[in-house]
């Protein structure tokens, strides 16, 4: 188990996370208005889009990251490969899957990060062009509890090869035993 960073982000990594985010907004939307998903083209071209993640699991069909704006340290994006706009769209076996993966990962979260008290489940496929994707959202001990944590400002990623390298450990411990 790991402490998940304590410290604030510095002015340089705002500014870079500011940069980083407003160039992914604007490739996102140009993506948007001519109906093309932003999460298979980033797929498709290994990164073009996102960039580096921090991967937690990838599998055919269905891949887990930390976030790149992150409500929380260890925040996860759990994304279901094919394209899909919603749950309701997938077979009982495909959503068995997802949120198999999803529980297995929001346990990895809370074996792993010291202080984590539950990891909040999010889907919100709702854009224009959507493709299915789950947040897992760690609230921390000494954090409010309820929805309010929904809509808790966003940062950047503090140490995230690190996070992801835990989580990681945990969920091949996880799902390995049930």
């Amino acid at each position: 188990m790991i402490t998940p960073p304590q410290e604030n982000p510095t002015e340089e990594q705002l500014a870079a996370w500011r940069e980083r985010r407003r160039s992914i907004g604007a490739a996102v939307g140009a993506l948007a208005e001519a109906g093309i998903c932003y999460q298979c083209r980033d797929r498709e071209t290994g990164g073009e889009i996102l960039g580096d993640q921090d991967v937690i699991l990838d599998e055919p069909d269905v891949r887990a990251v930390l976030s790149l704006d992150p409500r929380a340290p260890g925040h996860t994006i759990v994304v279901w490969t094919a394209h899909v706009h919603d749950f309701t769209e997938l077979t009982e076996v495909q959503t068995g899957r997802l949120f198999t993966v999803a529980r297995d990962v929001a346990r990895a979260i809370q074996e792993s990060l010291e202080g984590v008290a539950r990891v909040y489940l999010v889907t919100m496929c709702d854009g224009p062009v959507n493709h299915l994707h789950l947040q897992l959202i760690p609230r921390y001990v000494d954090s409010p509890i309820g929805s309010d944590r929904l809509v808790d400002p966003r940062g950047p990623v503090l140490d995230g090869p690190r996070i992801a390298a835990e989580i990681r450990r945990a969920y091949e411990a996880t799902a390995a035993h049930d």
